[in-house]
């Protein structure tokens, strides 16, 4: 998926890419690094805005803002929102990290 965005970027010529990564998804990245030992993709995940010379720099906007909210304000606002996912996610990696935070908020 990385590569496509940044192939599809470079075709259009942009500087940057915006992702919609939300707080949610930043805690299971920093659960993921912590548990794998990866200590450079821990300082990495968190940044909202990342990139290396050469490179199309990333941002992630909403890194402060929990999925439940951008939910909560799509549905006040009215706006259509979908989510899905993909068929492999609970068995994933991320599923698990996924599946230990919330037993962590219970």
């Amino acid at each position: 998926r990385r590569q496509a965005l940044d192939r599809g970027a470079a075709i259009l010529k942009c500087d940057k890419i915006v992702t919609g990564h939300n707080a949610d998804d930043i805690a299971e990245t920093v659960i993921m690094n912590i548990l794998r030992g990866d200590i450079a993709r821990l300082g990495r995940c968190t940044s909202i805005t990342t990139g290396s010379e050469g490179m199309i720099s990333r941002c992630k906007p909403f890194k402060y803002t929990y999925e439940k909210e951008i939910v909560m304000y799509a549905h006040f606002k009215k706006l259509d929102y979908f989510t899905t996912e993909c068929i492999y996610s609970p068995n994933a990696y991320r599923g698990h990290a996924r599946t230990y935070l919330k037993d962590l908020e219970k």
